[in-house]
């Protein structure tokens, strides 16, 4: 396995020694190309604006390889956004935490104060943008999560330090994914990159204080019942979808609050989240081996037309069934 070891910084510096340990080029402040022993691809540096600069990475490693980003007295945090179309790891605190845009997390923010390793998926294309961020700018956001103890940790001086995972929004998810098709060559790529970078940052406050706002709206036991039924939905993704009176009723809410109250805690209706979390199940059982045609994979989960069935798949996850099946082998 290679393993590079490094820092970040919101000036060009970090890169230095980066580039060293990888025993590549640095070109321009920006442009760090993958050498071929590890892979193809490159990692892409800009400063955005005062307080916040961006890491772009599009490589497909064909060797294992451990980046190890150790902490330091920069004042940063690290917003993680992974939109690979497979499963990496992120490590914090001698755990390995899945990550990638078809897990149910693609989004790690955390404190440069506290150690992480990234491991990408070996002959994977990884696409991920890492936004630094300084502390100054998010003394308001910190102090809303100071509420929720499970999103800090402490130091070996006892110094509370943050880290959150979470989901990335849909536009978010179509501005980065705009990325892969913008050459890293082209003279304009510094001045995208830098505007979707903000354009994600915005996004992710703007859901995050808007969540905030609506969330105080709710009481106590209404969270409680909402939370019910969605565990409820998680259970029953084999089965069809139940009316949206049937969970209000288990809520005790009329079904036109639930709805909305339910909307206001997921940011998601109950039946999207519902079709959502059923795909990626879908894609579980695709990926399993042991079906041998799609629409076994379908009538498992209660669905009774094929073409519904693929077409809520390429909705959902942006590919086709037939790109994840994995057919069951034949035994002699």
């Amino acid at each position: 396995m290679r393993r590079v070891t490094h820092y970040y910084s919101l000036t060009p510096e970090w890169q230095n020694d980066f580039v060293k340990q990888l025993n590549t080029q640095l070109i321009d402040d920006k442009l760090i190309i993958v050498p071929d022993d590890i892979g193809t691809g490159y990692f892409y540096f800009s400063q955005v604006m005062d307080g916040i600069s961006a890491v772009y990475a599009d490589l497909t490693p064909k060797v294992p390889l451990k980046l190890t980003r150790q902490k330091s007295d920069n004042e940063l945090f690290i917003f993680h956004f992974d939109l690979s179309e497979h499963i990496n790891l992120i490590k914090i605190n001698n755990i390995d935490y899945e990550i990638g845009s078809y897990n149910k997390l693609d989004l790690v923010i955390l404190d440069n104060q506290i150690e992480s390793s990234f491991k990408p998926t070996v002959n994977e294309r990884v696409i991920a943008l890492r936004l630094l961020i300084d502390k100054k700018l998010l003394q308001d956001f910190i102090q809303k999560f100071k509420r929720q103890e499970g999103a800090f940790d402490h130091t070996a001086t006892n110094k509370k330090v943050f880290y959150h995972y979470g989901n990335i929004d849909s536009n978010s998810i179509l501005l980065i994914r705009s990325l892969k098709n913008k050459a890293v060559t082209d003279l304009s790529f510094d001045s995208y990159i830098k505007g979707i970078s903000l354009k994600v940052l915005g996004n992710f406050f703007n859901k995050f204080y808007d969540s905030e706002e609506q969330s105080a709206k709710l009481t106590e036991i209404e969270n409680e019942f909402i939370e019910k039924t969605k565990e409820y939905l998680m259970n029953n993704l084999f089965g069809p979808f139940p009316s949206l009176v049937f969970l209000a009723g288990m809520a005790g809410m009329s079904a036109s609050k639930y709805k909305s109250s339910f909307k206001k805690r997921f940011n998601n209706t109950p039946k999207n989240l519902f079709i959502e979390e059923k795909i990626k199940l879908a894609q579980e059982l695709l990926k399993s081996g042991k079906f041998s045609t799609l629409s076994d994979v379908m009538y498992e989960l209660n669905y009774t037309k094929l073409s519904y069935f693929c077409s809520k798949y390429q909705e959902v996850l942006n590919r086709k069934p037939t790109d994840d099946f994995v057919k069951k082998s034949s035994v002699k």
